[in-house]
């Protein structure tokens, strides 16, 4: 017997009848499915499913999905990073727990019977009841999470993992823990009727290296590596009992691109179920149009789409050939592509018994990119075009699109319905509209485009312009970062001729909350921390340098200036010729303000300075931050207040301990603390320090990334450290 019934008590829902009957086949859960949404930057989050800067799914927030329209959820999951496996990596990788992903994951190659955290099961069982509980279906996946299979379809023979060292694998270990992790997910979940789906993978092979030649290669003997792991979870979920007989499996395409559909077609693995309980999945982000941020020699990015193409900006309309000069109109992304790919999806595996699901989609709104009204209007409207055209060729082909939301509001998000302030309102109306279209709704949610066009526009000014960042938190507790990032292209890509940057700002940002002078005293746990970032090479291999030590001091009411060496830089930045992006990130607790920025400039060997960018266009933010294009008037500015100067401070990081020392001017009570990437308290300590040297010490079981903090009275140092 299956439960059939909606709007009733998830305790009810979650009943199984003494007998389980065989589910209904994959094909009749087509139709109902109708159109699908990802709860995307929050589950599959590794370890906290908050740290990306999204809550955790309210009821709210589900029923308004329903209301949207969308019939079916996906929900990316992390597993891995809430299992014991984690821990016994990191144990067998020497003990540290560090962010070089590659580093920690399978090193415990005995290790092959992890169990998931019971309280983890509950949480994501939570978010599965509220969503059935609106009637709507739900497929529950094993997302990226650290990369514990979806990087290492390979056996053997060391991976090339740039940036990180060769990796070899044991897929047989892969295998083991693909098996365990879905036989508890499965049994846990065995009573929940077809509204339920499980998928095996995510993504597998995408993060592979790239080299000269292109991206490292996924041949046959690499997807029957694959098709292992994913045998391993169809055995698993078969044989835990219940409903999961027959409940609909979902496997992956290599990498999930629908070029790669046709190995997975042709090594299609057995059900135990027999024929008709399984999808297929792949994904769709046209590259140029969806993803791309920086114009390339090879090609630009697609800003207009097919019909409705710029007079002005003719080289960034759909299907530009930078090689032709000439509109190519079969290219990725164009409706005559993507009734092709999609018809041939039907062929390859729906007409066959198998329906699919394109489990990711999206294309990034551009609003920072275009400066000129028209453009960006074309753009806005353009984008509504694309997903209604996707929506109504994969209705048309019996298949399910799920849109990609990751609850960011910036620049460049593909966010549908807002989250992250406790508010569920349609932030895309015109998307979700076409979307609605396709399906057969009327689709009069109001646009919101002629608003979106008027903010974005950028002010004329004889003055300049200048990028103007406003911060502002989002909790009241946990440690947030905002980020202005730039990317580059073109000349622009190669720093090596430099030998730093020089950055002209004005602004001010403080935090704890209701301080709003920096030079009082904003409380133990308030602390702010700015660095400067750059991203590099094939791998974009990560460069910090502090920006804030230089900034302890109170600026002038103009614009003061900085400048930071590669010498400066934590690891001196390398691949400078193929320099991918640069920005700055605002890191604190309860932080709030504004920065303006006139330019960035590279500086030479000589002292001379050339622009990089000058900010004429809205720039990039993310997180915290979000930004816009003001005008220079005049060479009046607020200041940028901070704490009283700080002293220098010397920072020693040993195993288990953190040692500081610094000079102060005069013998005062002082605090040490330290603050874990999540704004909470790890270490502190109150002591009497004196006029000249000191020390402190700090003892803390901790790894990973932390914040060391001295306070001396009006006075704070603040030293981003990593505990060991």
């Amino acid at each position: 017997m299956r439960l059939n019934t909606f709007g009733i008590a998830c305790s009810s829902l979650l009943m199984a009848a003494s007998a389980f009957a065989a589910l209904p086949k994959a094909t009749a859960l087509v139709e109902p499915m109708g159109m699908g949404y990802n709860i995307g930057n929050t589950m599959e989050v590794p370890e906290n499913p908050t740290a990306w800067g999204n809550p955790l799914p309210t009821a709210g927030y589900i029923k308004a999905i329903k209301a949207a329209g969308f019939n079916t959820v996906r929900i990316p999951c992390a597993w891995y990073s809430h299992s014991d496996a984690l821990t016994k990596d990191i144990a067998a990788n020497g003990g540290t727990a560090d962010n070089s992903t590659y580093k920690h994951v399978g090193k415990a190659a005995d290790f092959t019977t992890p169990t998931i955290d019971a309280a983890w099961l509950k949480q994501v069982k939570d978010v599965v009841d509220m969503i059935i509980a609106e009637g709507m279906y739900v497929v529950l996946n094993s997302h990226w999470d650290e990369g514990w299979l979806e990087d290492r379809v390979y056996e053997g023979t060391a991976n090339p993992r740039s940036g990180s060292g060769d990796i070899a694998n044991s897929s047989a270990t892969v295998k083991a823990r693909q098996a365990a992790f879905w036989a508890q997910i499965a049994s846990y979940f065995k009573d929940y009727d077809e509204h339920l789906l499980f998928a095996g993978a995510n993504e597998p092979g995408v993060n592979d290296p790239w080299g000269s030649s292109g991206q490292w290669a996924f041949d046959n003997s690499r997807m029957q590596i694959l098709k292992g792991y994913y045998d391993a979870f169809i055995t698993s979920v078969r044989s835990a009992g219940g409903n999961n007989d027959t409940r609909t499996l979902i496997v992956q395409a290599p990498r999930t691109e629908m070029d790669n559909a046709p190995m997975l077609s042709t090594s299609w693995p057995t059900d135990p179920a027999g024929e008709g309980y399984m999808m297929a999945e792949v994904h769709y982000y046209p590259y140029q149009y969806s993803l791309m941020t920086a114009d390339e020699d090879w090609g630009k990015q697609f800003y207009y789409y097919t019909g409705l193409h710029s007079t002005t900006d003719t080289e960034h309309n759909m299907g530009w050939n930078v090689y032709s000069k000439s509109i190519d109109n079969s290219a990725l992304g164009t409706p005559n592509q993507i009734a092709k790919a999609f018809g041939e999806l039907k062929t390859m595996f729906c007409d066959k018994g198998i329906p699919v699901i394109i489990g990711e989609l999206g294309a990034i709104k551009r609003t920072g990119q275009i400066t000129d009204a028209a453009n960006l209007k074309l753009h806005l409207q353009g984008r509504a075009l694309f997903y209604g055209e996707v929506a109504k060729n994969a209705k048309a082909n019996g298949i399910v699109p799920y849109v990609w939301d990751t609850g960011a509001e910036n620049d460049g998000n593909m966010t549908i319905i807002t989250r992250q302030k406790g508010t569920y309102s349609i932030l895309d109306p015109d998307v979700l509209n076409a979307m609605q279209k396709a399906y057969g709704m009327e689709g009069n949610n109001k646009s919101n485009l002629d608003s979106l066009v008027k903010e974005n526009e950028v002010p004329e000014t004889a003055g300049g312009k200048a990028a103007e960042i406003t911060y502002k938190s989002v909790t009241s507790d946990s440690s947030e970062t905002g980020t202005l990032r730039i990317n580059l292209s073109g000349t622009a890509k190669d720093l090596s001729k430099y030998v730093g940057l020089e950055i002209r700002m004005k602004g001010s940002v403080v935090s704890a909350g209701p301080c709003t002078n920096a030079a009082k005293d904003c409380g133990e746990y308030g602390w702010t921390s700015m660095d400067l970032f750059m991203m590099t090479g094939g791998s974009w291999a990560w460069f910090d340098a502090s920006l804030m030590a230089q900034a302890d001091k109170e600026l002038e009411e103009n614009f003061t200036t900085f400048q930071v060496k590669w010498t400066d830089f934590r690891t001196e930045p390398t691949d400078l010729n193929s320099a991918n992006a640069i920005g700055l990130n605002l890191y604190g607790t309860q932080v709030s303000g504004t920065i303006t920025i006139d330019y960035i400039k590279g500086i030479k060997a000589d002292g001379t300075t050339e622009i990089i960018e000058d900010f004429d266009k809205k720039p990039s933010t993310e997180g915290t931050a979000s930004g816009k294009v003001v005008a220079i008037s005049g060479s009046t500015g607020i200041c940028m207040p901070r704490t009283a100067t700080a002293p220098k401070m010397l920072v020693n990081v040993q195993p288990g301990s953190v040692y500081a020392t610094f000079n102060a001017s005069k013998a005062t009570r002082a605090t040490a603390m330290l603050m874990n990437s999540m704004g909470q308290v790890i270490a502190q300590k109150s002591f009497d320090a004196h006029a000249g040297a000191n020390e402190v010490q700090l003892s803390t079981s901790a790894r990973g990334a932390a914040v060391l903090i001295v306070k001396m009275g009006s006075q704070k140092s603040v030293k981003q450290i990593k505990l060991r």
